[in-house]
């Protein structure tokens, strides 16, 4: 199945966006080549989508929730987090940040990471900022695993 995945580097604006049922990316150089490609991805994702937010700063996976709305490629965010940020949608969380999966407990109960050997974190998880907008490949046994660890 197709899950996207957003990351912050606080836990702080994971909190924020999950309290204003909105998330968003950082902007990127007007006109250049990777704004477009992302607008063009970000348009792709469909209101239904399912998503998980990565925390880079305690390399966590949390919050997975359910995409309920367009992306708005005219909205500039300032009042959610400390920072501007673009491309918004709303989202409704299934939990909350209090409840959390490192990398390693991600490789240790996720089927994706049964094999030998086992892909990179990053190779099932596309958590990179240059990756919004993109889906990630995972099982449908994975995602069951997620919301019972992380759903509330």
């Amino acid at each position: 199945m197709k899950i996207y995945v957003f990351a912050s580097n606080t836990l702080t604006n994971i909190w924020a966006g999950m309290g204003a049922q909105r998330w968003a990316v950082s902007p990127m150089e007007a006109g250049s080549p990777q704004e477009k490609g992302r607008i063009t991805k970000a348009r792709k994702m469909p209101v239904g989508a399912l998503g998980i937010l990565y925390c880079s700063a305690d390399k966590t996976l949390t919050v997975p929730f359910v995409v309920t709305s367009s992306v708005d490629e005219d909205a500039i965010i300032s009042h959610v987090w400390p920072e501007r940020w673009v491309l918004p949608f709303k989202f409704r969380p299934l939990g909350t940040p209090h409840r959390r999966i490192t990398i390693d407990e991600a490789k240790q109960r996720l089927p994706s990471f049964s094999s030998d050997p086992s892909p990179a974190f990053n190779n099932v998880f596309r958590v990179r900022a240059d990756f919004a907008f993109q889906t990630s490949d995972i099982t449908d046994e994975d995602w069951s695993v997620l919301i019972r660890e992380l759903a509330e």
